[in-house]
C-alpha cells in the first residue's frame, strides 16, 4: 500500500490515508451504515478522548494497561485516549432511556481508537491509530439480546459478502472487552497473525486460543501379546 500511494506512513504505527485509499474506506464505511441501519443500529458519534476516572470505575484501566493512552488536561485531571467505547455509551444509554420498554437498542459508531501497541507491525495489520465500527445492543432480557447479537452476525455476513470477502465466523476470546459469546470474523492470508481451527466435516471454527472439542477413546487391543525381539 506504500509502494502503490495509498497510504503515508507518519511514524511506526501511525499513517495517513491518501485520497484514492480514502475514497475507498468511504465506499466501505457507506455499507457498513446501510448494513447495521437495516439491522435496526442507530449511528452516534462518541468522544475519543475520555476522563480516565471512567475507566478506573469499571476497572478496565488496569485491564488495559499499558496500551491505554494517557494524559493529562491543562488542569491536571488524567484522561484517556479510548480503544473502545463501552464505558461512554453505558453512561448514555443510562442517562437516556428510561424504560425497558425503550429496548432493545442497537448504538453504533465508526469512530478512531488509540492504543499504545507496544511493537506496530505488518503495515495496517497492528497499529496505534485505527478507525473502527463498533456497536453495542442494550436488551431487557437474554433472549432479546441473543436476538440482536444475531442480527449484527448477520449484518456483519452481508458487508464482507458485498465486500467480496470470503470470512470465516469464529468463535473467540473476548479478552478485555468481556461478554457471554464472542465471534470474530476471519479471512484467511498468510500475512495474518492468529489461528484458527475449523473442521470440514461439521463446520466448527474457532481461534486457536478459543478452540475445545471431545476425543472418543480408543478401546484397542494388541492382536498378539509381546514378544522379546533379540
Amino acid at each position: 500500500m506504500l509502494r502503490a500511494g495509498l497510504i503515508h506512513q507518519v511514524a511506526a504505527g501511525i499513517y495517513a490515508s491518501l485520497p484514492l485509499a480514502w475514497k475507498s474506506i468511504r465506499k466501505i464505511e457507506n455499507i457498513i451504515r446501510e448494513e447495521m441501519d437495516k439491522a435496526g443500529g442507530q449511528e452516534l458519534l462518541m468522544p475519543a478522548l475520555q476522563p480516565r476516572e471512567l475507566w478506573e470505575q469499571t476497572g478496565r484501566g488496569a485491564a488495559f494497561g499499558d496500551n491505554l493512552f494517557s494524559l493529562e488536561d491543562r488542569r491536571g485531571r488524567p484522561m484517556v485516549l479510548a480503544p473502545t467505547h463501552e464505558e461512554v455509551v453505558t453512561g448514555i444509554v443510562k442517562a437516556n432511556v428510561q424504560s425497558y420498554r425503550d429496548l432493545p437498542v442497537i448504538l453504533y459508531q465508526i469512530q478512531t481508537k488509540f492504543r499504545d501497541e507496544p511493537r506496530p507491525r505488518a503495515g495496517l495489520v497492528r497499529v496505534r491509530e485505527f478507525a473502527m465500527k463498533d456497536a453495542y445492543s442494550f436488551n431487557a432480557d437474554e433472549d432479546s439480546l441473543d436476538d440482536s447479537y444475531q442480527a449484527m452476525a448477520q449484518a456483519y455476513k452481508n458487508i464482507y459478502r458485498r465486500c467480496g470477502l470470503p470470512v470465516l465466523m469464529a468463535e473467540a476470546d473476548s479478552g478485555a472487552i468481556g461478554g457471554k459469546d464472542s465471534h470474530e470474523f476471519i479471512l484467511a492470508t498468510p500475512t495474518g497473525e492468529d489461528t484458527i481451527i475449523t473442521c470440514p466435516s461439521c463446520g466448527y471454527t474457532a481461534n486457536a486460543e478459543k478452540a475445545s472439542g471431545v476425543y472418543r477413546q480408543l478401546d484397542a487391543e494388541a492382536e498378539e501379546s509381546l514378544q522379546e525381539v533379540s
